[in-house]
């Protein structure tokens, strides 16, 4: 099975951190959230400059599972 873009995306972030993805990259995922219906609280979280780097992992995360699961941004929440 081919990788996702979202694979590439979390491989990025585990070898390299939060902050080696680009805006575009970003801007990616929230395309794809968007088009997924995915939350849109994790979807402006991961688009903050000014939230940590461990907050915008954590709703990228949540995010891809809501991408590639397809279910609803009702079933997810997003712990403090």
């Amino acid at each position: 099975m081919p990788m996702s873009s979202l694979d590439h995306i979390a491989i990025t972030i585990d070898q390299q951190g939060f902050d080696a993805l680009d805006r575009s990259t970003v801007d990616h995922v929230l395309a794809l959230a968007t088009a997924a219906n995915a939350s849109p609280v994790l979807a402006e979280v991961l688009a903050d400059e000014t939230e940590p780097a461990p907050v915008r992992e954590r709703a990228f995360g949540l995010l891809a599972m809501q991408i590639t699961s397809g279910r609803r941004r009702s079933e997810f929440t997003l712990a403090a």
